[in-house]
């Protein structure tokens, strides 16, 4: 049997070793998911459409396209091309882009012959 005085050194000696671990420990690094921008989810009504990285999308009926980051610029409908991270980004790194329907030229031609209705042709490159 092992006397209580020897017993209470040794446990002593137990703490005094687990204090100075925790103390001495570095405190643990946090996790982050991203480091900014992971996504662009562009909305708009469905049909719009824009270029985002040389290729041409259309929002479909649900209202929304969401893409991985890759570019910081995208080429909007009206043929301007546009910066991406002006949008709030939230907590998952997405970034939410509101299109713009393109405006649509009028079927009856206009009253001054001298002006003719301009339509905008998106290329599929990215200035």
């Amino acid at each position: 049997m092992v006397p209580t005085l020897e017993y209470v050194a040794a446990m002593n000696i137990l703490h005094a070793i687990t204090l100075a671990a925790f103390l001495h420990h570095s405190p643990a690094p946090m996790p982050v998911c991203h480091s900014g921008t992971v996504s662009y989810k562009f909305v708009g009504t469905p049909g719009a459409t824009f270029v985002y990285a040389g290729d041409r999308y259309s929002i479909p009926a649900s209202g929304w396209v969401e893409l991985l980051s890759s570019e910081k610029v995208y080429l909007a409908a009206n043929g301007r091309t546009l910066p991406l991270d002006v949008w709030p980004i939230d907590a998952f790194g997405t970034r939410t882009v509101p299109l713009q329907a393109a405006p649509e030229t009028s079927p009856n031609p206009p009253a001054n012959p001298t002006s003719t209705p301009v339509t905008t042709v998106a290329s599929n490159t990215i200035n």
